[in-house]
């Protein structure tokens, strides 16, 4: 997101709670969700340009693809938020549905994403690569999803913005009551038996915190998968009670 008035840049990690920062800027902007595009927040079909949703950008992109000078880039505040690694997949797989088909390890193992210029990659590319290049990151602080709050007011002030609540932006997985989908003509209620079915296996795959989606091998797999994320931001495999890490500006 791109928001000249302010002279601020922010690199969208997905499934950090980004949107809800892009909803602050446009509220306060007074910009309808149509107006995105002045945010930098349009699709794309350019890949010289960046992701399919520009809102994805990575920071080396925002020069790459022409879309701020590098005066610009130097001079304009730059922040971005990062999530727990095995959090931030959990997320992932509910968000796209797939609770609804397979249990999480199943994902993992057989339904991750490939590398490649697609949406759902997008979503599950390493943190580190939205932020550095060379070895360097280029935003000048990276904040916690687990402190977004405290930290987006941070962002504030550097930025002169007014601090505000974040919106809550919440795209959790649709729940169907037996009740509600057996409702109707006999049509529906052979459509609506379906989504029974769905919730069933919903009900079945997801849980109350992220540890509890892993056994020893999955907490692996993301382990490896994500070394690139865990050490640089300084997270680690935690249940519910575990302190989250304090945001801190990363140079």
């Amino acid at each position: 997101m791109l928001c000249h008035q302010h002279r601020c840049l922010f690199v969208h990690v997905p499934k950090t709670a980004g949107q809800s920062v892009e909803a602050y800027f446009r509220q306060h902007l007074g910009l309808s969700a149509d107006e995105r595009d002045s945010l930098l927040l349009s699709r794309n079909t350019d890949p010289r340009r960046g992701p399919p949703q520009l809102s994805h950008l990575k920071a080396a992109e925002y020069l790459s693809g022409g879309h701020v000078t590098p005066e610009q880039f130097t001079a304009y505040y730059k922040f971005s938020f990062v999530r727990n690694p095995w959090d931030r997949l959990v997320s992932f797989y509910k968000y796209r549905g797939h609770a609804y088909r397979y249990d999480f390890k199943t994902f993992l193992f057989k339904h991750m994403p490939k590398p490649g210029w697609t949406n759902d990659y997008c979503h599950v590319t390493p943190q580190y690569d939205f932020l550095y290049a060379d070895g360097r990151c280029l935003v000048d602080f990276v904040g916690r999803f687990e402190s977004l709050q405290q930290d987006f007011e941070r962002v504030c002030e550097a930025a002169n913005l007014p601090v505000s609540t974040l919106p809550h932006i919440n795209k959790a997985i649709k729940q169907y009551s037996v009740l509600s989908v057996l409702r109707g003509e006999p049509h529906k209620i052979i459509r609506n038996l379906k989504r029974i079915a769905r919730h069933g296996r919903l009900a079945r795959n997801t849980f109350g915190h992220y540890s509890e989606y892993y056994d020893h091998e999955a907490r692996e797999f993301v382990a490896s998968l994500c070394r690139r994320d865990i050490v640089p931001f300084g997270y680690e495999f935690a249940g519910p009670r575990a302190r989250c890490p304090v945001a801190q500006r990363i140079s």
